[in-house]
């Protein structure tokens, strides 16, 4: 009889162990702890032909405080942006095409400690060479990486494996993509935890 009561406590120490596992592998929403952002580099940089370094800074907002782990949900909006002291070429933000959008793409770690969350920008609008216009889309986003421990943002990057297609006659035809790298401190205290 003891060692059946002592089998019947190992199974269901077993069974609740299990069952607080797979409830945090579940866990679907991200909780941000900040809507509104502004984060910049110091400096970016944009590959085409050559590389141009400059300063960035993007203001927006996510849209609430909850974003659901749903590749491609609409999470927030780039409402400024500003691309200043350039070195190695020139390059312009071109705000006529904001709002850009900010979807939500994935994260890494093993639940529950996230390492790192990433986002995709749609309708970044870059011209780094004269009449070649980079724009990223659904198809082809600009990739942002928060790095995150202990539940705080810890820093950023751009993907630079990320290639925004370019318009444009010309050179434009030749150079068809640019390509954007840059880290930076993070931007908030920002806190991104699971749900």
């Amino acid at each position: 009889m003891l060692k059946l009561s002592k089998l019947m406590l190992v199974g269901l120490a077993a069974a609740t162990l299990l069952s607080l596992t797979v409830g945090t592998a579940s866990a679907r929403n991200l909780s941000l702890g900040e809507q509104p952002y502004r984060i910049g580099w110091r400096p970016i940089s944009i590959f085409a032909a050559g590389a141009i370094r400059c300063n960035l800074t993007l203001d927006g907002s996510f849209h609430y405080r909850t974003i659901i782990k749903s590749a491609g949900a609409l999470i927030g909006h780039v409402n400024r942006a500003i691309l200043d002291t350039c070195t190695g070429g020139s390059a312009t933000v071109l705000t006529n095409a904001l709002p850009w959008h900010i979807r939500y793409a994935s994260f890494t770690g093993m639940l529950p400690n996230v390492t790192s969350v990433r986002f995709d920008v749609i309708g970044l609008s870059i011209e780094a060479i004269s009449g070649c216009l980079g724009r990223s889309t659904s198809e082809n986003p600009a990739r942002l990486m928060f790095n995150v421990a202990g539940g705080f943002v810890t820093g950023l990057r751009v993907e630079e494996t990320a290639r925004i297609p370019i318009t444009g006659g010309g050179f434009c035809e030749l150079i068809r993509q640019y390509s954007l790298e840059g880290t930076g401190p993070a931007p908030f205290r920002l806190r991104i935890t699971l749900i």
